[in-house]
């Protein structure tokens, strides 16, 4: 019961802070029964209160698990402190409550309670059997020092129905009065029961001493929560009618204990007593025979109640024979291993009538939960999952600040936010497990914080321990259904929801699940939305561009629009550019332009190239507008659009009017196209652009008499230095290939070098190979990186074209 360990825990920590060796001790039982993470509570922590809960849970578990650890430190906290007490001589007369018969057994350590076998049960317990010295000889104890004194056991708070009694020999002293000499005593007294009277009612009974664990402490709330009626409390209350053995079956924290409390409650006029593990039960016999009927015996996890001098089927007969109802758990799996044996505690096993309690609710019983006035009952409705509303009420807390703990923390900073992005997921409305893939990109999402974790922690270490169980009943990361699936313990989910301290989920954890909610389960997209909505309702309320964008982003309809127009207009440049988008696809180009400036100015390339389309479209328009309208400079400028998108011919019919209206800067342009088609008109009005100092033309009509008339190179020398010396970059690239072909290698590199600084695209190369030709390799290497032009050929990075498609075959007829 608690109270009873609670008195243990004290003496136990006592024991430990005194004595180093009792330190280790306890370190070494807890490690072999799997439980060292609990050594810590132990031997380095202070009292605090979740201190204190760690101790009362690894001595719970232990009397559960691992009764032989349990017994270890029940041993070393009841052990005699190291100093003996100081010697006291036995009385010298007679006729004390203190003989020296019992000085003398004492001495010898005898206890005087006759330990049987289950088979050896005796006949009359409580019968007392009186010998002179000659009837039962003993041996005597040295009588210069006297024994140590057992003290008086006291009532334990937490055992129903409990009374202090005295171990050591008996005597027969009745009404004060000794009869007959007595020397020695020798008898088959077992130890004292509480008289039936003295036994708590069974609705005086709480929770507590039943062993019912008590949840996270709650300002105006009960410790326990309120029962929830079980699916089989009819079934027990039916099988605790008459007198039996009646077992409930139960995995830990499967709720058998407040179950046996609440059926207990409904045994009207019945009184219950709880005796402590291992402690002899053969007394109720004789304690019962004056009170027969109207009583139950509690014997919370049977097995430490079975062996000698405790229950077995004589023993239960008698019991049941005198009208009492024996009431006990029993983990299924011992049950169904003991009851097939022969041994006499498997027979009172077998014996038992049985009731089985699943760890996970079922829907009924779940649905009595939420319907509980209580605020803990909804969020235990919601998250006990299939560990159970009794281990979400019991140890959830305990998980909860394991995983916040200051010690967490530096021991294993990566695990803890492993467990922390399984929390948010579940914050964010995710449920059920989801991949492990999907649980580190959301881990990806804590920034240098992970990135720092991950030095000191590595992902298979945190996976670890945040899957490894604790308490007996599962690790802060669970496991789904699914191979490699995992779900934060439920109850960490509820505390994390009802913390006012704990960070809010990041932002990117929410894009990352929406994200993933559009390819499909596990995550639902609907319940995601619904929770970033709840959740940053405050930031779009007051304006918070990226979020609103971010959520237009995963909306559909009126709602994304007007995320994305109030992100737009708060300057968000990518929403900008979708707004235009969608205002460009509706055919409201002009309300599209405003915002695709705002997208084009902050760096949108998408934006700016639509813009420059649109520009460019209206340009065309309004230039041919002009030129339609006789204006020669806008059909010279409209020309030299269509130049480029490969509508020359267009062009040269532009060039043409625009000529006719004696407008003579198109002569340039006009002798430029007629040059690339080689026509011999081209000269003509190259000459004539040139004399009015058109330096392209220059340029032109260098490379024109050059590669089509092969002039004389005197002459296109003179106009590719008109063309240079006028500011042209081709005309100075042109120029230094024309030098250094006539030998004059200093001018051809200096006028390579101012190309390549005005941007002539192949100055660098020229210089480099004359550099190369000069034995200057380094410079040489050192253009050739400066160089602008690519490898020759079409680059890697274009697709392939497409397959051409098979010839037509002729119509033939196979014979």
């Amino acid at each position: 019961m608690t109270a009873e360990l609670e008195e243990l825990r004290r003496a136990l920590l006592g024991a430990v802070r005194r004595s180093p060796a009792v330190a280790l001790r306890v370190e070494e039982a807890l490690g072999r029964a799997g439980m060292a993470y609990a050594a810590e509570a132990w031997t380095r922590w202070g009292d605090d209160r979740l201190t204190s809960h760690l101790q009362l849970a690894s001595l719970v578990l232990l009397r559960g698990e691992h009764p032989h650890e349990f017994d270890e430190l029940l041993e070393v906290a009841t052990a005699p402190c190291t100093a003996p007490p100081p010697p006291r001589t036995a009385p010298e007369t007679p006729g004390t409550e203190e003989t020296e018969a019992t000085w003398a057994a004492g001495a010898t350590g005898d206890s005087g309670e006759t330990e049987s076998t289950e088979e050896e049960a005796p006949e009359k317990p409580g019968r007392e059997a009186h010998a002179s010295e000659e009837q039962a000889p003993r041996k005597q104890a040295p009588r210069k020092q006297a024994p140590q004194e057992h003290a008086p056991r006291e009532q334990a708070p937490g055992r129903p129905g409990a009374r202090p009694h005295r171990a050591g020999d008996h005597v027969d002293f009745r009404d004060s009065t000794f009869h007959g000499p007595t020397v020695g005593v020798q008898h088959h007294h077992y130890g004292t029961a509480p008289v039936p009277a003295e036994w708590r009612p069974a609705d005086g009974v709480g929770p507590l001493e039943f062993g019912v664990w008590p949840t996270r402490p709650v300002p105006g709330l009960p410790d326990v929560p309120p029962y929830v009626p079980r699916d089989r409390d009819e079934e027990l209350r039916a099988l605790l009618a008459r007198p039996s053995l009646v077992l409930i079956l139960g995995e830990p924290y499967a709720g058998t204990s407040y179950t046996a409390w609440h059926a207990v409650r409904s045994l009207k006029g019945h009184r219950v007593y709880a005796p402590d593990p291992g402690e002899d039960l053969r007394p109720l016999v004789a304690a019962l025979r004056s009170s027969p009927g109207g009583h139950l015996v509690w014997l919370d996890q049977l097995t430490q109640h079975l062996g000698p001098g405790r229950l077995d089927l004589p023993l239960l007969g008698r019991l049941n024979d005198l009208g009492a109802v024996v009431l006990a758990t029993m983990r299924p799996a011992e049950y169904y291993r003991r009851r097939a044996g022969t041994a006499p505690g498997d027979r009172v096993i077998a014996a038992a009538r049985t009731v089985e309690l699943r760890r996970e609710w079922s829907e009924a019983e779940l649905a009595r939960l939420s319907a509980r006035d209580d605020p803990r009952a909804y969020p235990a409705y919601m998250w006990s999952g299939r560990e159970g509303v009794g281990s979400y009420f019991a140890v959830g807390h305990l998980l909860f600040d394991e995983w916040r703990r200051p010690g967490t923390w530096q021991e294993h900073p990566l695990g803890r936010l492993l467990v922390r992005a399984a929390v948010d997921v579940a914050r964010c409305g995710v449920t059920a497990a989801v991949p492990e893939r999907l649980l580190t990109q959301v881990l990806a999402q804590y920034g240098p914080e992970v990135e720092e974790a991950a030095g000191r922690e590595s992902l298979d270490e945190a996976i670890g321990w945040a899957t490894a169980p604790m308490f007996g009943v599962s690790g802060l990361v669970v496991a789904g259904e699914q191979q490699d699936t995992w779900r934060a313990y439920g109850a960490l989910v509820a505390h994390a929801l009802a913390s006012e301290d704990l960070e809010p989920v990041p932002d990117g954890v929410w894009w990352t699940l929406l994200d993933q909610a559009e390819t499909g389960p596990p995550v639902d997209h609907g319940v995601i939305l619904g929770a970033a909505r709840a959740a940053l309702r405050a930031r779009v309320e007051a304006a918070d561009a990226e979020v609103m964008f971010q959520l237009a982003r995963h909306t559909l309809g009126e709602e994304r629009m007007s995320l994305l127009r109030r992100a737009a207009d708060a300057g968000h440049p990518e929403a900008a550019a979708d707004m235009a988008m969608i205002l460009l696809w509706n055919g409201e180009e002009e309300k599209a332009v405003p915002y695709l400036e705002v997208a084009a100015e902050a760096g949108v390339a998408s934006a700016a190239l639509r813009l420059g389309r649109i520009h460019r479209a209206r340009a065309e328009h309004w230039l041919r507008a002009a030129a339609e309208a006789g204006d020669g400079a806008a059909a010279h400028e409209l020309g030299d659009m269509l130049v480029g998108p490969g509508r020359e011919e267009e062009a040269l019919r532009w060039y043409r009017r625009a000529a006719a209206t004696g407008h003579r800067e198109v002569a340039g342009s006009l002798g430029s196209l007629l040059g690339s088609w080689n026509n011999p008109e081209a000269e003509e009005w190259l000459r004539y652009a040139a004399a009015w100092g058109d330096v392209r033309a220059a340029n032109d009509l260098g490379f024109f008499l050059d590669t089509t008339k092969r002039g004389e190179v005197a002459e296109v020398e003179a106009l590719y230095r008109q063309a240079a010396e006028g500011g042209d970059a081709a005309g100075a690239a042109n120029l230094g290939v024309v030098l250094e072909f006539l030998g004059r290698y200093e001018e051809a590199v200096s006028w390579y070098r101012t190309g390549h600084e005005r941007g002539a695209a192949y100055a660098a190369q020229h210089l480099a190979q004359l550099l190369r030709k000069q034995g200057k390799e380094a410079e040489a290497d050192a253009w050739l990186s400066e160089a602008a032009v690519g490898p020759k050929g079409l680059p890697a990075t274009l697709p392939p074209p497409p397959p051409a498609p098979p010839a037509d075959r002729p119509d033939t007829v196979e014979e």
